[in-house]
């Protein structure tokens, strides 16, 4: 259940979110930010796992369709930025622009980001990760070990959560991760 207080909301997502950057996707990135930020954290990597989940959870609210939107990312953060208020927990300053600055730069290719932090290399690996889902992931573009080490689950956690439970897809991804010991 510990993953559960990041949902999102329905009304918060521009497009649909019942679709292919929805519920269901969010939860997995989810899945795969918490284990590579955990996993970064126990080796010293200084990471701040609270900003990984946030940024997982809130990346993609600013897609306008399932299509190609490189300009999702700026406007994930802008709403980040804008609506605090409606968060279930109030995240210090500092935290709340670490979120936004990670869903503002997980679109752009990594040189093009002002710095590649720890926070940004987890939400970038994790949302890489589930790019099984349209068969587009390539694990030479995965920047840290850990998310290489987690390929071969992330087809399996994909393949058990689609097609997509419209009635509760987060509960899908939840049911699944937690079968394969992956939502804590």
């Amino acid at each position: 259940m510990v993953l559960d207080c990041y949902r999102p909301r329905a009304e918060w997502f521009s497009h649909d979110p019942y679709w292919i950057h929805g519920f269901n996707h969010v939860a997995r990135v989810l899945v795969w930010a918490n284990r590579l930020a955990e996993a970064l954290a126990a080796r010293g990597g200084g990471v701040d796992v609270e900003t990984v989940r946030w940024a997982a959870a809130l990346h993609d609210l600013g897609r306008h369709d399932d299509g190609r939107d490189p300009q999702h990312g700026e406007r994930s953060a802008l709403w980040v930025e804008q609506n605090q208020s409606l968060l279930p927990v109030e995240l210090p300053v500092g935290r709340l622009a670490k979120v936004a600055y990670c869903c503002r730069w997980h679109v752009p290719r990594d040189a093009e980001a002002p710095e590649m932090t720890p926070e940004l290399a987890c939400l970038k690996d994790a949302d890489g990760l589930d790019r099984v889902r349209i068969i587009d992931l390539d694990p030479h573009q995965l920047r840290l070990p850990e998310a290489r080490s987690f390929v071969d689950a992330s087809w399996g956690l994909c393949r058990a959560t689609v097609p997509i439970d419209r009635d509760d897809p987060w509960g899908q991804v939840r049911q699944a991760a937690r079968a394969r010991d992956l939502w804590p």
